[in-house]
């Protein structure tokens, strides 16, 4: 009786310290490290400078750059989890654990904050305008720019899903905020013909545009908001800790400096190619 008394009290400690020298790390880097790869949470659609493919199927780009080296850094290999069609269930994916991380252009917003942990920008967009000349010539001369487009005949075009909807709500209350499927050639279109007055999206967007099809110019004023900011981060499960104090750490040691001119440099063909 002695013996099945110790043992029942010795041998569910034994297992609890075989448990703990199986497990080298934290639970949410330990998964990473029993699966052997990062599971990497991005949207569907190729969106240049920071995600595409070239001419032979090669994903790169600025978001596919920092998410291999932070899985070699992990010891890892990289998986590109893309079947999301929009960014707000990118957020939800990673609410359900369904990846590890996100790196994809990811506004870090006060309202996703609520539901996943967000580490420090990589790098801050400012927010832009693509307006219509034809419509603005239709209105009243007296009136600032900022006071026609916060105008309740004024309509805002901006992408479905995108944080952007916020933005626009916040910037101009009094607008209709119309939202379209896709940038190009949705938004893109719908302010060219008139639909809108403005399309609104980062100035990454509004100078590809710019440089892509230049002859928009004739057709829509350029406007990047310089008061603005649109923080870009890596977003992970909000009980994933220790892996966002890594990646905190991470950011830390690379120091990246990323600016919109750099990136348009860098991977001016892709712009280019894509438009």
């Amino acid at each position: 009786m002695y013996v099945k008394i110790i043992v029942s009290i010795f041998l569910p400690l034994l297992l609890l310290s075989v448990q703990a020298e199986a497990q080298e790390y934290p639970p949410d880097i330990q998964r990473i490290m029993d699966r052997g790869k990062l599971i990497v949470a991005m949207y569907v659609n190729d969106i240049p400078p920071f995600y595409m493919h070239d001419e032979k199927g090669k994903f790169y780009g600025l978001d596919v750059e920092l998410s291999t080296d932070i899985a070699e850094k992990l010891g890892v290999e990289v998986e590109f989890k893309r079947d999301y069609k929009t960014f707000s269930e990118i957020v939800e994916g990673i609410v359900r654990h369904e990846a590890d991380v996100a790196v994809t252009l990811l506004s870090r917003t006060l309202d996703r904050a609520k539901k996943v942990r967000f580490t420090r920008p990589y790098i801050i967009l400012r927010q832009g305008l693509l307006i219509s000349r034809i419509r603005m010539a239709q209105r009243e001369r007296q009136l600032t720019l900022m006071e026609i487009l916060n105008h309740p005949g004024s309509e805002i075009g901006v992408k479905a899903g995108t944080s952007y909807i916020a933005f626009a709500k916040q910037l101009f209350p009094t607008a209709k905020i119309r939202e379209y499927p896709e940038w190009d050639p949705d938004i893109i279109a719908a302010v060219l013909k008139g639909e809108v007055i403005a399309a609104f999206h980062d100035e990454i967007e509004i100078k590809k545009v710019v440089i892509g099809k230049p002859e928009t110019a004739l057709h829509l004023q350029t406007v990047v908001l310089k008061d603005t900011e649109d923080p870009i981060a890596m977003a992970v499960p909000w009980d994933s800790t220790h892996l966002h104090s890594w990646l905190e750490l991470y950011l830390e040691t690379v120091h990246p400096d990323w600016t919109t001119d750099k990136l348009l440099k860098k991977y001016s063909k892709s712009v280019q190619k894509e438009n």
